[in-house]
């Protein structure tokens, strides 16, 4: 048993490349399936509007004006961009502040910032 050992080991170290390739296609594949079923059974897959069939209401998202956009990470570091930061930041902390967490509402379209469009259906094929 000792010696099948040995043999596979050094039939290993001399064919260090193609298992070195097939190993590694084996932990990349292994770990995008996860990823890939962790995605669908998350429900992450209902929000992803970047699927096909979902160009209409694409459109339809629109983002709120309220002060929420995504602050710039490029730019200088100025008086004007600290005072900037921090009004995002108080508008956010105060929209959160407002929501009760247990709330089921929590999770609705207008509190994630979705605008309510017409239903999408997947074509089955």
């Amino acid at each position: 048993m000792v010696e099948r050992i040995k043999q596979f080991g050094q039939w290993i170290l001399r064919h260090q490349w193609p298992v070195f390739i097939i190993t590694v296609m084996i932990v990349a594949t292994t770990l995008t399936s996860i990823s890939l079923w962790l995605y669908q059974v998350g429900g992450a897959v209902k929000l992803d509007l970047s699927r096909p069939g979902y160009e209409k209401v694409r459109d339809d998202v629109k983002g709120s004006s309220d002060n929420t956009k995504p602050f710039s990470p490029t730019g200088t570091l100025d008086n004007t961009a600290l005072i900037d930061f921090r009004s995002r930041y108080e508008t956010i902390t105060t929209r959160l502040d407002q929501m009760n967490n247990y709330d089921n509402t929590v999770m609705s379209d207008e509190n994630l910032g979705l605008a309510i469009g017409p239903t999408v259906t997947e074509p089955i094929e």
